[in-house]
């Protein structure tokens, strides 16, 4: 996620279903634990689960994409 990306809260478009997306960030917190490179990026969206917006559902769809395509890496240790 880009660090100066700026997320505000106005009445333009609200997501359909706000439940999905708090709990998809309850999960994203969880999954912080063991990739700490997601810590910024679901800090980013969590202030926002009291009224999600179309933009805070993509930030959280490129998280989910960003794991999707990282699911095979890991360290050897």
């Amino acid at each position: 996620m880009i660090s100066s990306l700026r997320f505000i809260v106005d009445d333009s478009v609200s997501i359909t279903y706000p439940t999905l997306y708090r709990s998809i960030v309850r999960a994203l917190e969880y999954v912080t634990l063991t990739q700490f490179e997601l810590s910024f990026s679901v800090n980013k969206v969590c202030p926002y689960m009291h009224k999600p917006q179309l933009t805070h559902w993509k930030a959280i769809k490129r998280i989910l994409r960003y794991l999707a395509d990282t699911a095979t890496h890991g360290l050897c240790l």
